[in-house]
């Protein structure tokens, strides 16, 4: 792969981490005990169903391009529901040419595709409630990476909000439990502690040493095609706040990098500024979950937004990589009402896929801000005014 824009983050993960680990799990390692994995275990079976197709070392590869191909199709469904049928289709010509997708997944082969697919195949379901096959939508979708659960407590309460019969909340996670619990075997039953904290990312010192050699090779060099293409100043902050030019960033890392002397950068990593960051995440994401089970009712847009505000909640204050944020992409452009909002639409995928990468979260933060500005507003105006008036003295 020869292209690298500049700040795009170009990660080669799929080369230095996808397929190293497909190997070992071809070779007999099993991931999880034998070796560090971070993903949960459908994203290795899908890339591994495919590396035994007699092709290239790209043909695992298959799977990542074809989902976000496929996504078009619940893309265009929940359009459908929400706009007419001139404007679904603009939606769905919209998602296929977004270029953060386009670069990150059908080019640098990242991984955030097949979740999205699943993700977005579940809320379509959702709306048109099918539960059952909401359920095991969301279940494969958590299966191919765990950012999905996020949207497991806001599909319960649309479902809540809409007045199924109370069974059907119980029923839903029930299901989605249990076939995750089906995917997990046998390494929950193996070794749960490893399985359970590789899948929500501890350390590696917990692994044994037996990891296939190169296994995991993300970093500068190596052959990676990383550019961080600002001033050697920052680049030196970089590294001295964020332990190197390759960790996730937070909304924390731009203040430390501009603000903060460099006598004090030891704060970034200490547990403080990580406790405030987790309150940051949590307080948000209860609040989201309090508006929603206080609101009178909920239509069919309603599950698409509250999904959308618990990932960019999620994005904003959990550690980030930029193509984390691929899986926004598809609800952004249901967004989209007119032309204005479809330039706006492509505007921010080149914004954000061409911008310092310091800026990331707090830009998501932004747009989470923007999106609420109007729901906000109508909550404000639709107060009662107190009917207590103030008398003279």
């Amino acid at each position: 792969m020869g292209l690298s824009l500049p700040n795009a983050e170009n990660w080669q993960d799929y080369g230095l981490a996808y397929v190293p680990a497909v190997d070992a799990f071809r070779s007999g390692f099993l991931p999880y005990v034998s070796f560090y994995y971070p993903y949960p275990p459908l994203f290795l079976y899908a890339l591994t169903a495919f590396s035994y197709l007699p092709l290239p070392s790209w043909s695992s590869a298959l799977p990542l391009v074809a989902a976000d191909a496929l996504t078009v199709i619940p893309v265009y469904l929940i359009a459908r529901e929400l706009v007419s049928e001139q404007r679904a289709l603009m939606i769905s010509i919209l998602f296929v040419l977004a270029p953060t997708n386009l670069y990150y997944v059908d080019y640098l082969w990242l991984n955030p595709s097949l979740t999205t697919l699943f993700l977005m195949t579940s809320i379509y379901f959702l709306i048109k409630r099918h539960y059952g096959l909401s359920a095991l939508a969301l279940a494969l979708s958590i299966g191919f990476k765990q950012t999905a659960l996020l949207a497991l407590p806001v599909v319960l309460l649309v479902m809540w909000g809409v007045g199924v019969r109370r069974r059907e909340p119980l029923k839903y996670l029930l299901l989605v439990a249990s076939i995750c619990l089906l995917f997990s075997l046998p390494y929950i039953v193996v070794s749960p502690t490893l399985y359970l904290d590789s899948v929500f990312r501890v350390p590696f010192g917990l692994w044994p040493t037996q990891v296939p050699q190169n296994y995991f090779q993300i970093g500068v060099g190596a052959g990676t095609l990383v550019t961080f293409d600002t001033s050697n100043w920052i680049t030196s902050m970089w590294q001295l706040v964020a332990s190197g030019i390759n960790s996730p960033v937070t909304l924390a890392l731009p203040v430390f990098i501009f603000l903060i002397p460099s006598a004090y950068s030891w704060i970034y990593n200490s547990s403080y500024v990580t406790d405030v960051l987790w309150l940051g995440l949590l307080g948000g994401y209860a609040y989201l979950m309090y508006v929603m089970r206080k609101k009178p009712s909920i239509d069919r847009s309603d599950s698409l937004n509250y999904v959308l505000y618990a990932l960019l909640l999620l994005f904003a204050f959990y550690p980030l990589y930029k193509y984390y944020a691929i899986g926004l992409i598809p609800i952004f452009v249901l967004l989209v009402r007119s032309k204005k909002g479809a330039v706006g639409f492509v505007g921010f995928n080149l914004v954000f896929l061409l911008m310092p990468r310091y800026l990331a979260s707090w830009v998501l933060l932004v747009a989470f801000v923007w999106l609420l500005r109007r729901p906000l507003v109508r909550r404000m105006k639709a107060r009662p005014r107190s009917s207590v008036e103030l008398q003279p003295a």
